[in-house]
């Protein structure tokens, strides 16, 4: 009976696993590639949680930084670089952004703002980076409003469209005379941006949340004649803001995100390197809302209609410490 029983039972068959070789490589990867994005994951949660004072290592050159100043929040300045109506490249956008865990503050300065550029004497603080490049204008900032910024992020206004477009454009409130104005500044760009192979589109709406999309989004940005450079550099903080909104709402659908982020790293130019930059970028998209800040501040400047001179250099400092240390 044994042997009959064991003599019935006959070897099963192998089940074919389909696709064979070509099957069991791309299972292969395809576990690769998931354990790549839970490794990735990991790791962008650790940088999430790394302290902004590991970042605070002093460069070679002399920034001439402050000494008395806690190593966070971390304080990065940020260049918006014109190159649409001259080769200079000024910095038409000068912001110090103060990154720590849940706070983003955000202080524009004035580029009209007169002050001492070393090597070069009195002159528009925007000059320093023609003379010296970034280090120079982190050394001219510090100096001017007694900081310790080491870390610096161009970004040329192409960039800012190409970020913007990866979105799928940002909503920001437009009024009609802004409307008007920022159809003149996307006509007034048109000549660079044509040539690189740009398409630039009326703004027909105004109002809240209106759609704009990176050409239009930089027209509002750059509006210069409607008010005041003091306004003018308020809209380029909604830009931002509008940016970190919609980068948020956008967190579900990583084919937007990994656009952004190519460009972004396509971009910009700058001394953090890669790990600061996701480090940052992260603490800077879950801060919540901007707290904002314009420097030399009420009071304590001078506008002769073509530069901004500081008359009290000590109440620029104090203000600005507090706003970003919250004093």
């Amino acid at each position: 009976m044994y042997y009959e029983s064991y003599a019935r039972k006959k070897p099963r068959p192998r089940k074919k696993r389909r696709g064979g070789c070509l099957g069991a490589l791309l299972r292969f990867f395809g576990k690769l590639v998931a354990l790549a994005l839970v490794l990735a994951m990991v790791g962008a949660v650790g940088l999430y949680f790394l302290p902004v004072s590991l970042f605070m290592v002093e460069p070679d050159y002399d920034l001439a930084l402050a000494t008395d100043l806690p190593s966070s929040p971390i304080n990065v300045l940020v260049l918006g670089v014109d190159v649409l109506n001259d080769g200079s490249q000024r910095s038409d956008t000068m912001m110090i952004a103060s990154i720590d865990r849940g706070t983003l503050r955000l202080t524009s300065i004035q580029r009209d703002t007169y002050v001492e550029i070393d090597g070069y004497g009195r002159g528009k603080i925007n000059a320093a980076y023609v003379y010296g490049g970034p280090e120079l204008a982190m050394r001219t900032v510090n100096q001017a409003f007694g900081m310790n910024i080491m870390h610096y992020v161009v970004v040329d206004f192409t960039a800012l469209v190409d970020m913007v477009d990866a979105l799928g454009g940002i909503e920001l409130d437009i009024s009609e005379a802004e409307r008007e104005q920022i159809n003149i500044n996307v006509v007034d760009s048109a000549k660079v941006f044509y040539r690189l192979g740009y398409q630039a589109s009326e703004l027909l709406n105004s109002g809240e949340d209106t759609h704009l999309d990176g050409l239009q989004a930089l027209g509002y940005a750059r509006i210069r004649s409607l008010d005041s450079d003091f306004v003018r550099t308020s809209r380029q903080r909604a830009v931002v803001g509008a940016m970190l909104k919609k980068l948020r709402a956008s967190l579900w659908n990583p084919v937007v995100v990994g656009r952004f982020a190519a460009e972004a790293l396509e971009g910009v130019r700058t001394n953090l390197n890669l790990a600061q930059l996701i480090a940052l970028g992260e603490k800077a998209l879950f801060a919540g809302e901007i707290e904002q800040l314009r420097m030399p501040v009420d009071g304590a400047f001078a506008d002769d209609g073509s530069k901004l001179t500081i008359t009290d250099a000590e109440a620029n400092v104090r203000a600005l410490r507090a706003f970003i240390y919250a004093e």
